[in-house]
């Protein structure tokens, strides 16, 4: 007598790929219709005017030279070297544009060849520099402390 045997398969239909695919599908428009990196946000523009002071002093302090954090209007601000904006050594030019509506309200800051936050008498300054960016009602804070120039951000 011969025996039939019978062919177990496994694996996943047809239909629960596509029914996977079709979530997947929905999960990810969701999220990009959340937040898009394209837009960002009053905090996010924020921690980059943060960033982008710690790098200007970074840089003063590596290239042994005066550097400014220059606040050209409510919405522009660039580093430069007290009269061009720099190119970091990156090739990156150090000149930044709010977006969203956010607004900057805060002076110029100059790091000196130490990356020490000095004032425009080239004394360390003596009361820590803060900057306010604001958009549809609310606001954040970026602050750079005097003499060590730490600097931190508050939504």
């Amino acid at each position: 007598m011969a025996s039939i045997s019978t062919k177990q398969q496994s694996g996943f239909s047809l239909i629960e790929l596509i029914t996977v695919l079709i979530l997947l599908g929905i999960l990810m428009s969701s999220l990009y219709l959340r937040g898009s990196p394209s837009t960002p946000s009053l905090n996010a523009q924020a921690d980059q005017l943060a960033r982008t002071l710690r790098h200007a002093q970074s840089l003063s302090l590596t290239q042994g030279r005066s550097l400014t954090l220059d606040v050209q209007s409510t919405t522009n601000y660039v580093v430069s070297d007290g009269g061009a904006t720099i190119t970091d050594p990156q090739g990156t030019v150090q000149a930044f544009t709010l977006v969203n509506g956010v607004i900057l309200a805060g002076g110029d800051l100059d790091f000196d060849s130490l990356g020490r936050p000095i004032d425009a008498t080239d004394n360390l300054i003596a009361a820590a520099q803060t900057w306010t960016l604001s958009a549809n009602g609310s606001t954040a804070s970026v602050r750079v402390e005097p003499l060590t120039g730490f600097v931190s951000v508050t939504p």
